[in-house]
C-alpha cells in the first residue's frame, strides 16, 4: 500500500476531494538555498507547487479540513507507471521501426519515414494508454485511492519510547 498524507477539501456521496499535503524530508525545495533539487530549467515552473485535489473513497466519512492518510495498491502504481511509460515507447518503437521499412520500400529516405511514424507512434502510444487507464479506472473498485485513517499526531518519536 502506496500512502500519502492529505488535507479534504470537500466530500460528496461517500467519496472526498482531497489535497496532498507536500511532506519531504527535506526542506531544500522550499526554502530554495540549496542546489538539492535545483536544475538549470527551474525558471520554468512556478516558485510554488500546486496539488491537484484527487477524487478518493470515503469509508470514515472525513470532513472537509481534516488531514487524512490516503493510499492505493502498490500493483495500481506499477500498472499506470507502465501505461505511461512503457506502452508510448514501444508504440513508437514500432511505428518507426515500420515507418522506415515502408519508406525504403517506397524508395524514399527511411529516416524520415522512421521519423515521422516514430512521433505519430509515441502520440498514439499515449492516446491508447490514456484510453486503458481510464478503462481500468471504470472497471476495477480496487485501483481507486481511498482513506486509510485520520493522521496521527505524536507527541514523542518512536525511537525515544522505551519498550516496556
Amino acid at each position: 500500500m502506496i500512502e500519502q498524507t492529505a488535507k479534504v477539501v470537500s466530500t460528496q456521496h461517500g467519496h472526498a476531494w482531497v489535497l496532498p499535503l507536500n511532506l519531504t524530508n527535506c526542506n531544500t525545495c522550499s526554502n530554495k538555498t540549496g542546489l538539492g533539487c535545483s536544475n538549470a530549467l527551474s525558471f520554468l515552473t512556478s516558485s510554488k507547487a500546486k496539488s491537484e485535489p484527487i477524487y478518493v473513497q470515503n469509508p470514515l466519512h472525513a470532513k472537509p479540513g481534516e488531514a487524512v492518510v490516503i493510499g492505493t495498491q502498490g500493483n495500481t502504481l506499477v500498472m499506470y507507471s507502465l501505461l505511461a511509460y512503457l506502452l508510448p515507447l514501444v508504440s513508437m518503437l514500432v511505428f518507426a521501426i515500420l515507418g522506415g521499412q515502408v519508406f525504403q520500400v517506397l524508395n524514399l529516405p527511411h529516416e524520415a519515414g522512421a521519423t515521422l511514424a516514430g512521433v505519430a507512434g509515441l502520440i498514439s502510444g499515449f492516446k491508447v494508454a490514456n484510453w486503458l487507464a481510464k478503462r481500468m479506472h471504470h472497471a476495477n473498485e480496487t485501483m481507486h485511492p481511498v482513506i486509510l485513517r485520520h493522521t496521527e499526531h505524536y507527541i514523542y518519536p518512536a525511537n525515544t519510547v522505551s519498550q516496556a
